[in-house]
């Protein structure tokens, strides 16, 4: 059966709601989701005007096998995007056998129709399934940028600091 991908209409959310519980229990483990929350999330912050992200999905026949996130950032060297990809999840059955790829082949298109110079992600280093994938389509690693992140307690104390106030000045 060949794969077909594309973008999600932000009025079919629902069709997503499988492979996306799927992919959060694959991380984080069995009964991680709550279906009316992860329904809520996907509707009113995911699929909003808002988020700015573009949600894709690799179906085969009616089942969808894999999705992707990303968003085209701004700004980016001569007057162009960068396509950046937040995620990318393939069903287990369906990996190996060119879903992934296809996904890639997708946004690498999607990238140069919006005239993006780059298109780029991040992915863990101790998923070693994942770097040889993504090696085996010739991305490299970036070692000149470091990712930093807060989360938690660090986030909370950051925004929390009185010299973090908007300082009233009007532009």
């Amino acid at each position: 059966m060949e794969v077909r991908v594309e973008l999600c209409p932000p009025d079919e959310w629902e069709s997503m709601v499988k492979i996306f519980t799927e992919m959060e229990e694959h991380y984080y483990g069995k009964d991680i989701i709550q279906e009316p929350l992860l329904k809520n999330y996907l509707r009113n912050r995911l699929f909003s005007q808002l988020s700015g992200t573009l949600v894709l999905r690799a179906r085969c026949d009616a089942h969808i096998v894999g999705l992707a996130c990303c968003s085209i950032l701004y700004p980016s060297p001569r007057y162009s995007g960068q396509l950046h990809i937040k995620e990318l999840y393939v069903s287990r059955s369906e990996r190996g056998k060119g879903t992934g790829e296809s996904i890639m082949r997708f946004m690498a298109k999607l990238a140069l129709e919006h005239e993006c110079r780059s298109l780029s992600w991040n992915a863990e280093k101790s998923n070693a399934g994942a770097n040889r994938f993504y090696q085996s389509l010739g991305g490299t690693i970036n070692d000149g940028i470091v990712n930093y992140y807060l989360h938690g307690e660090l986030l909370r104390k950051l925004a929390s600091d009185s010299s973090a106030e908007p300082s009233g000045c009007t532009g």
